[in-house]
């Protein structure tokens, strides 16, 4: 048994360190993997998101800012909701993609909508003008899939995506009435739920395990609650264990939820696994003292 004192302070060089060794080459895993599917391509760009926010999560940590590093980890909890949702329903990854390019649509217009009458705009640091932005409008939607394009066309009820003053209204009714459908982690967990969804029965982490793990104290922190922000923050044992194990915990479960569709085997793997477990010892030391019992 491991006497855990939850406020021993950590070496934040020592564990960061170490950290960015088991994020690099679980990230060297993951490059790989041939996509060579739709659903592939979705999946391991969704996993490299995940990689992405642990590694700016850890670089925070670094840096002194625990809290910040805590946000960026409820974006990766929402991509493992997600990535588990279309594993499980992958006859929506279509239109998961369509939803992402209609978003982007959207988005264009409503900096359109806002802008008032022949005052031009800065947009990424360029002045813009209502009728350049509205060029740049359809030039966006011409690069969108088909499927998108239609399930847009259909929704605004014309059949070219050209913004004028007769048509504005219903441009800017099918823009408000939008509402983006994988966002809502709910709901996808009810369907989840209504297919019995589960891991397999030796695998001790559900995915409700993972989230509400870290989803909830993560989005008090993102929401701004006084409290979180207001005490001091010291990188402590407890601190580390959240990081360490988010990070075990979401790798381990993405393994198994995805390896019926995804071979995480090849040539490179003994190598990577090895030094994965390499940085898991050290950095179970840096937190415990010793190793755990594996």
């Amino acid at each position: 048994m491991i006497n855990i004192d939850k406020n021993k302070l950590i070496s934040v060089e020592d564990f960061c360190n170490e950290m960015g060794r088991l994020i690099f080459y679980f990230d060297q895993t993951i490059n790989t993997i041939k996509s060579d599917s739709k659903a592939l391509v979705v999946y391991l760009t969704l996993i490299k998101k995940i990689i992405s926010n642990a590694d700016a999560a850890n670089k925070l940590i670094f840096e002194g800012h625990i809290k910040e590093s805590k946000i960026i980890l409820r974006s990766a909890v929402e991509s493992v909701i997600l990535i588990t949702y279309l594993s499980q329903f992958p006859e929506k990854i279509e239109d998961y993609l369509d939803e992402a390019q209609i978003l982007k649509i959207k988005n264009n217009f409503i900096i359109y909508k806002n802008m008032r009458d022949g005052e031009p705009i800065d947009v990424n640091g360029t002045t813009i003008s209502k009728e350049e932005l509205s060029a740049e409008n359809e030039k966006c939607f011409n690069s969108i899939q088909e499927q998108a394009k239609q399930k847009i066309l259909k929704g605004i009820g014309i059949k070219e995506y050209k913004i004028n003053n007769s048509n504005f209204e219903k441009f800017d009714k099918y823009f408000t009435n939008f509402r983006p459908q994988f966002i809502k982690y709910e709901k996808m967990f009810k369907e989840l739920d209504d297919i019995g969804f589960k891991l397999e029965d030796d695998f001790i982490f559900g995915l409700r395990d993972i989230v509400y793990g870290f989803y909830n104290d993560s989005s008090q922190i993102a929401h701004g609650c006084f409290l979180d922000w207001s005490e001091p923050t010291h990188f402590t044992q407890k601190e580390a264990e959240y990081m360490f194990h988010f990070f075990i915990k979401v790798t381990l479960f993405l393994k198994v939820l995805l390896k019926g569709s995804v071979n995480f085997e090849n040539d490179h793997t003994p190598q990577f696994v090895r030094e994965m477990r390499k940085s898991n010892d050290k950095l179970e030391i840096i937190i415990y003292g010793q190793l755990l019992q594996h």
